[in-house]
C-alpha cells in the first residue's frame, strides 16, 4: 500500500466533480486542501490517473504522486491522518 496525492484543476466547461468526489471517497482519504486530496491504497498511480481521466474533460489537469513519510506542513488538517499509525508507507 502507498499514499499517493491526488490534485486536479477541472476547468471550464464542464468542471463536474461530483463523479471526481464519488471515486475518490472508495479510497481511505483525508481532503484537507481544496483539490487536493490523500489515499491510502495499493493502486497504482497510473490506474488512478487513467480511472480519473475517464471522469474529467480533455481540457482538465490531474497529477498523482506517491508520498514518502518525509514531508512537512503548516496548518494543514490531514496531519494527523499522515502521521496515523494505521497510513500504509
Amino acid at each position: 500500500m502507498a499514499v499517493l496525492l491526488v490534485t486536479y484543476d477541472l476547468r471550464k466547461p464542464g468542471r463536474n466533480y461530483e463523479p471526481v468526489f464519488a471515486y475518490l471517497k472508495r479510497f481511505t482519504y483525508c481532503k484537507g486542501m481544496e483539490s487536493v486530496w490523500l489515499l491510502d491504497t495499493p493502486v497504482p498511480t497510473a490506474q488512478i490517473r487513467d480511472s480519473l481521466k475517464a471522469l474529467v474533460d480533455a481540457n482538465d489537469r490531474l497529477f498523482v504522486v506517491r508520498l514518502a513519510r518525509d514531508w512537512a506542513s503548516l496548518n494543514y488538517d490531514c496531519a494527523g491522518w499522515l502521521n496515523d499509525t494505521a497510513r500504509s508507507w
